[in-house]
């Protein structure tokens, strides 16, 4: 187990370990501990800037089997810039266009905060390549880091929000990209307010008149390392559907004119379940992924299944919730869910596993992983309710743009008129 999982597992053990008082509660994703106070807070903070200048800055890197193919400058941007901005700031979310968006955001756990996505070796896998994150890296360009962001930046130079650079949370350079390793369902109603209170504080954006694009994307530790320890297994869907409703309801009551993304993490059993995977990658999996990798939990095909079904049912909440009537009809606050997620493959020619769309690890994604994922989630966005692509493909080969016909982002609202 590595040392961020080891740190992990004692912030969410049960109570008892840490000699506190038993809690009734028997989830260890509904529990703190006396590891949750401000003087730890403290300890981890040091550990954690301790181990990033050990590291170094790894998302500086230009080349290597991690990165993309860097788009020629030779090769115009796709898109129609003059169509994807409204002459004057629409006051309906339904009339949103790509430039219309001044702010970008994002909660999540490792895979938005892009960890080992420069990695080529194992203590690579302790850095945050924030910068290189599919939902919120703004790290240099669209030519070389294809991400929303930098898509975004085109059609507004003016965006803010998204994350310069290799970062931990509490670095300045992270700006509005939440995710903190080892986060679960459980930790986004916080992870919400944390952030209506960071850009509250930000003199850039204009609180009331700004719009915000805020993508959601959570559930890979609670379906790898963490539902096979709970009492009940089987109630994790319905908590994640109360937190993720106490999330957006939230947002809408106190975050103006926003926009929000709600994206599924890929299958578990798509990623960590690929055939002859690198030694690394098995190795590594035992801590990262534990209810499905290794004896510690008697991991068996059933187990698996099971753990398979709840991810499906997981999923199945975060679609209903996103597509519910209390969040439809809104002037300034709408939420889609964005499946390209669903089906995604690892075998790009159909036959072997592109290993360099994934990191070091086989569990995260390489820089290349997160620009395939940043270019499927702006195609979603292009796309109405019904007819969104639910897999990614390489970058320019299905690339969207805002249309005469069709300029905006699309909600379920204004699907219905496509």
């Amino acid at each position: 187990m590595t040392l961020w999982m080891c740190i992990l597992w004692l912030v969410y053990a049960p109570a008892a370990t840490t000699g506190a008082a038993p809690r009734k509660r028997v989830d260890p994703t509904d529990q703190t501990t006396l590891l949750d106070g401000p003087g730890m807070r403290a300890v981890f903070r040091f550990l954690r800037t301790w181990m990033f200048n050990i590291v170094g800055r790894t998302g500086q890197r230009t080349s290597g089997p991690f990165r993309q193919d860097t788009i020629p400058p030779e090769v115009p941007f796709p898109c129609n810039v003059s169509l994807g901005r409204s002459q004057r700031v629409p006051s309906s979310v339904h009339k949103l266009r790509p430039g219309d968006i001044g702010v970008v955001a994002a909660l999540g756990d490792s895979l938005t905060a892009a960890t080992g996505a420069a990695a080529s070796g194992f203590v690579d896998l302790y850095m945050e390549n924030r910068g290189l994150a599919w939902s919120i890296g703004g790290q240099w360009n669209w030519r070389n880091v294809t991400t929303l962001p930098n898509i975004l930046k085109v059609f507004n130079p003016k965006l803010v929000g998204y994350s310069y650079g290799d970062a931990y949370p509490f670095h300045w350079d992270t700006q509005y990209n939440m995710a903190e390793i080892g986060a679960v369902s459980y930790d986004i109603p916080y992870m919400a307010r944390a952030l209506v209170q960071r850009i509250r504080q930000d003199r850039r954006v204009d609180w009331k008149r700004d719009w915000k694009l805020l993508t959601i994307a959570i559930g890979g530790n609670d379906i790898c390392s963490f539902v096979c320890t709970m009492q009940r297994p089987e109630t994790l869907p319905h908590k994640h559907r109360l937190r993720l409703q106490r999330t957006l309801r939230y947002l809408r009551d106190n975050l103006p004119r926003t926009f929000v993304n709600v994206v599924s993490v890929p299958s578990v059993k798509k990623v960590v379940m690929l055939p002859r995977k690198p030694f690394a990658c098995e190795s590594l999996h035992h801590g990262e992924c534990s209810c499905w990798v290794g004896k510690l939990y008697n991991q068996t095909d059933a187990s698996r299944e099971r753990w398979a079904r709840i991810q499906d049912q997981y999923i199945e909440v975060e679609k209903d919730v996103a597509e519910s009537k209390e969040f439809r009809g809104l002037d300034e606050f709408a939420v889609v869910y964005q499946p390209w997620s669903l089906n995604i493959s690892m075998k790009m020619n159909g036959k072997t596993v592109d290993y360099s769309l994934l990191s070091y690890d086989c569990f995260h994604m390489s820089q290349k992983g997160n620009a395939y994922a940043g270019t499927a989630l702006w195609n979603n966005l292009l796309e109405p309710a019904g007819k969104k692509s639910t897999s990614w493909r390489p970058i320019l080969k299905n690339f969207k743009c805002p249309t005469k016909e069709s300029p905006y982002l699309y909600t379920y609202d204004n699907s219905a008129l496509s």
